[in-house]
């Protein structure tokens, strides 16, 4: 899509400069929107769990974490990859349905998210 979009915007058809604009502006925010997904970034420092894509991210005091587990996510909870809203409340960053870590915290809905290291992150959690 992001190749068909970019040559219809260097390729105009013949005389029309208004859809090349519109193209453009579909053409910058696709790629805004795959820099912002393309990499789940997860982070424990300054007292702070912080787990998101870009600019969506969602940030947890260590002191406010009540129980930490290693889990594997049912297809049914998530329904899907991506920033998700599990069946059970919870908020799941899914990048596949492999083993993740699931944070239950006193206040807000529990997070779920991937790593491929989930036991190295319990024990900093």
């Amino acid at each position: 899509m992001i190749l068909i979009t970019a040559y219809l915007s260097l390729n105009p058809p013949l005389g029309s400069r208004v859809p090349t604009l519109g193209l453009m502006l579909v053409l910058v925010i696709t790629v805004t929107i795959f820099i912002n997904f393309r990499t789940l970034e997860i982070s424990v420092s300054g007292g702070r769990q912080s787990v998101g894509y870009g600019f969506i991210r969602s940030r947890v005091r260590l002191s406010d974490i009540l129980y930490v587990e290693a889990v594997r996510p049912p297809f049914w909870r998530y329904g899907g990859l991506g920033i998700r809203l599990g069946l059970d409340g919870s908020v799941g960053y899914v990048v596949d349905y492999r083993r993740g870590v699931r944070v239950t915290r006193r206040r807000g809905p529990p997070i779920f998210f991937n790593t491929r290291n989930p036991e190295q992150l319990l024990s900093l959690l």
